[in-house]
């Protein structure tokens, strides 16, 4: 990380705008941050994407607050997906360290391309009865 390029303010700023429009379309955002943090500044790519981790963590509380709120949340769905979660986030953790930045770019790299490729060519789905598309709540509507 010692050859990391300060960016100025409004480089700064409009990379912000750039990855919050993005993330707004439900894109995400962080995919900006990190081509800007590997490609412009010089970042290792193991920091970026801890990085981008990090700045998720508070986003994706706050929306779960949202979704419980708005009874979006099941626990017993929840529960059972919860601690094989944490343990393939930790287990992905300490191999993405051990892949080292350069195989870890390119593993990136790819996966946005595979992405990519696959949002330009995928046929749209079929629209869900109900707004939410989940079935509990077409259920709910039906009483």
């Amino acid at each position: 990380m010692s050859g990391m390029v300060e960016p100025g303010w409004m480089l700064s700023t409009l990379v912000a705008a750039l990855a919050a429009l993005v993330a707004a379309l439900g894109l995400g955002g962080g995919s900006i941050l990190l081509l800007i943090l590997t490609l412009f500044c010089g970042a290792d790519q193991l920091w970026a994407q801890g990085l981008n981790l990090l700045l998720f963590v508070p986003t994706a509380l706050i929306a779960l607050g949202f979704h419980i709120k708005g009874g979006l949340v099941q626990p017993k769905t929840v529960l059972p997906a919860l601690l094989p979660g944490m343990g393939a986030a930790a287990l992905g953790f300490f191999l993405a360290a051990q892949l080292g930045s350069g195989l870890l770019s390119k593993l990136f790299a790819a996966m946005l391309l595979l992405l990519g490729l696959r949002e330009l060519f995928a046929k749209p789905a079929p629209p869900s009865a109900s707004p939410s598309g989940d079935p509990a709540r077409k259920e709910e509507a039906g009483r």
